[in-house]
């Protein structure tokens, strides 16, 4: 499309969705939809914001909470204006809020050991912006490129770990946010234990209720209600606001003027510890990852609900063009919310204007609300964090016991265990690590060998005579044939070899000449399994077999090159199975059946296969008899069809033949033999080309003849029929063999 097409394409949709958005009855759902998301909204920034800036940092809650209420609200303002889904709903979330608290808690541990204290809120400030910043960029690069589902590879295990993990520190978070000091044993002391059990148990009742009752207004409620109980306690025991703020219950005292500044001016630019700052990168990093699962996660689920396509990559440059603008002006990292997106969709249809309307409200509150929010209890905000650390332990920990197999469940704990203890960093590399030792354990078991046959059930494409073929099925199990599949490493060559070993060690069956590994279904080759290669040639030159590969190109084949594997009496190499198994035949039986076959004509040939002389010396009488040299074209693929050939002596074989491919052989045919019937008999052009290996001799059948025999001698022409389904019955038990030895 061009561009002067396309722009006013775009003004059109963006007309129509507009008049849509702007009918009376749209507008009213739309307030009211993005009026209650504002008020979920407002309580879960309050409490991350409760939960980065709490400790030390308590007393500059109202400036943090002004640098993230204006993040949430350009946040929320630009993905409900560019998300491919009009619905969408973008708020802060709890997972890299959670890590933001860990990492804010060391910062200021660390700065406050150096003794100096003022660079604390401005460390932590640009610790926030440079998260930010960083997970919109990542977002946007991963978006533009298109290289979202890359993520996807992370081990589930993994992911699970960390998430639990994340329950595991939110709720020891929420404890935090309602006591006001470091979580530890002396929270058990009685003038503790009235601060944060009665949060604890209600955050348990969140949880309870949001499973038991399917509800967008079950939390928000209890939340409500707990308010008010709390107050009409603090009445009944005749307890002042100015009591409740002084003893740390209430969210205030806010200062009076604006909460929010620039981030990025020189004033808190000149105060950041740059050095504490930088070292807590590799702890701050998870968060880019987690970002970018739980997104395209939410997003899927998103897609189930609305049951509309959602264009991963659109909202991936959609959340990290949010972030990083948001990430200038101090908001926390944050992306689509399915509850809170779903709510939309059920109350408005899923439209743009709930999403602005609720980050108006949120710029708003910044102005206006501070007020009214000092005076909501920690103790709510701390229970909200618990009920929302709970819902990540059950759905971990509980529910994962349930769903995964073992192995994954003990990483998800080890995970949960070292977060714990250690820190967020470490228990991802512990998690990455067992999980790439489990992959390589459960990989190894995987047999890298598709087809295990032998010379008697699997025979090349060579159409060979009766007396060569009961040899073959007499000594076919000197051919011992392994059609391998996947990626090789060092686990399952390991595991191939000793299967080549155990076969070829056996005593009590025909010892094995040929040991033939195809690798035409092998998708790569690690160079630590060329070990197990060259231990199973040292065994080919101690047992006296010849070790046979066939279907090795390209890559893997310069990988055997420069590993030293050249071809010796030891080694062959062949470009497919089909050519490797015929020289595995043809040593066979030159081995073994060695007396030389008489030549025999073409009429004693036929009389083998139909005992009735007289009709075959009239068939043979109507054949054009012709000498082909080696390599000369018998039949053309594509030609049109006029006659029918019988080989005498000699071979020719049948071959497809595809535009810049190798031909590939279909069969190649020997002494009393046919080709060309499939046109012949059909009346089509020739399926496939016919070319002579050898000096041969041909006779050839034209339609004309045949329909002359047919005319005239009714027993020949019966005579020929019964050739040919004999010939044609042989090919199809050929290929039957063949089917069914790659089966089983």
């Amino acid at each position: 499309m061009k561009m002067t097409e396309a722009v006013p394409l775009l003004q059109s949709r963006f007309w129509t969705a507009l008049t849509v958005e702007l009918r009376p009855a749209a507008v009213l759902k739309s307030l009211t939809a993005g009026i209650l998301i504002y008020i979920l909204e407002i309580v879960i920034v309050l409490s991350f914001a409760a939960l980065i800036f709490s400790g030390n940092l308590s007393d500059q809650l109202p400036y943090g909470l002004g640098f993230i209420l204006v993040g949430n609200a350009v946040l929320g303002a630009i993905v409900a204006l560019i998300s491919s889904y009009p619905g969408a709903i973008a708020i802060g979330q709890d997972i890299p809020s959670a890590v933001l608290a860990v990492v804010a808690a060391s910062v200021v541990a660390t700065i406050g050991a150096s003794g100096h204290p003022e660079q604390q809120f401005p460390t932590i400030v640009m610790m926030i912006v440079g998260t930010s910043l960083a997970t919109g960029l990542f977002l946007l690069s991963l978006g533009v490129f298109r290289l979202g589902d890359l993520v996807r590879f992370l081990p589930y295990p993994v992911m699970g770990g960390f998430l639990a993990g994340t329950g595991w520190l939110l709720t020891v978070g929420g404890v935090g946010v309602m006591v006001n000091a470091p979580v530890n044993l002396d929270l058990l002391q009685s003038n503790f234990l009235l601060r944060w059990m009665p949060g604890l148990a209600l955050g348990a009742l969140m949880l309870y209720a949001a499973n038991r009752y399917k509800g967008p207004l079950v939390v928000p409620g209890l939340f409500a209600g707990a308010i008010g109980v709390f107050y009409a306690i603090a009445a009944l025991m005749h307890t002042p606001l100015t009591r409740l703020t002084a003893d740390g219950w209430l969210l205030g005292p806010f200062p009076s003027g604006s909460l929010w500044q620039f981030p990025l001016s020189s004033t808190i630019l000149s105060q950041v510890n740059w050095q504490v700052l930088l070292g807590q990168i590799p702890n701050l990093a998870p968060i880019l990852i987690v970002t970018v699962i739980a997104l395209l996660l939410n997003a899927n689920g998103l897609e189930l609900i609305v049951r509309r396509d959602i264009r991963l990559n659109h909202e991936l440059v959609a959340a990290g063009l949010a972030n990083t603008i948001a990430g200038m002006l101090g908001g926390t990292v944050g992306y689509h919310g399915i509850s809170l997106s779903s709510l939309n969709h059920i109350m408005s249809g899923g439209r743009r204007l709930p999403g602005l309307v609720a980050a108006l409200l949120l710029g708003l509150t910044l102005l206006f609300g501070s007020a009214i929010l000092v005076y909501i209890p920690k103790m709510m905000l701390g229970a909200l964090l618990v009920f929302l650390g709970l819902s990540l332990l059950l759905e971990w920990v509980y529910r994962a016991w349930f769903k995964f197999p073992r192995i994954d469940f003990a990483i998800i704990v080890l995970i949960l265990g070292v977060i714990t203890v250690r820190g967020f960093l470490e228990g991802i590399a512990i998690g990455v690590l067992m999980t790439v030792l489990m992959f390589v354990v459960n990989y190894s078991r995987i047999s890298v060998v598709k087809h295990e046959l032998s010379g008697v059930t699997y025979h090349s494409r060579v159409n060979r005579s009766p007396r060569q073929q009961r040899v073959l099925e007499a000594y076919g199990e000197q051919l011992y044939i392994l059609k391998l599949q996947g990626f090789i490493f060092f686990g399952t060559a390991n595991r191939l070899f000793e299967k080549v070993q155990a076969r070829t060690r056996v005593a009590n069956q025909q010892s094995v000449r040929f040991v033939l590994l195809d690798f035409e279904q092998v998708t790569g080759l690690d160079s630590t399994g060329l070990l197990s290669f060259s231990r199973m040639l040292q065994l080919a030159q101690e047992l006296h077999f010849t070790l046979v590969m066939t279907g090795l190109h390209g890559r893997a084949l310069d990988q055997f090159g420069r590993g030293g594997f050249h071809e010796t009496a030891d080694l062959r190499f062949f470009p497919d199975l089909d050519h490797g198994v015929e020289m595995c035949e043809d040593a066979i039986i030159g081995s073994l059946h060695r007396e030389q076959e008489t030549y025999r004509g073409l009429q004693e040939q036929l009389e083998a296969i139909v005992p009735m002389p007289r009709q075959i010396e009239q068939l043979i009488h109507h054949m054009d008899r012709r000498e082909i040299a080696p390599g000369e074209y018998l039949i053309r693929q594509d030609a049109e069809t006029d006659s029918l050939f019988f080989v005498e002596s000699g071979q020719v074989t049948a071959q497809l033949e595809t535009p810049d491919q190798e031909p590939m052989r279909l069969e190649t045919v020997q002494g009393g033999r046919t080709v060309g019937e499939i046109g012949f008999y059909l009346g089509i052009k020739r399926t496939a080309a016919v070319i002579a290996n050898d000096a041969s001799v041909i006779f050839s059948l034209s339609q004309e003849a045949m329909k002359h025999i047919e005319d005239t001698d009714s027993e020949a022409a019966s005579v020929f029929h019964r050739i040919i389904i004999h010939i044609l019955g042989e090919r199809v038990i050929h290929l039957t063999r063949a089917l069914d030895a790659l089966q089983n």
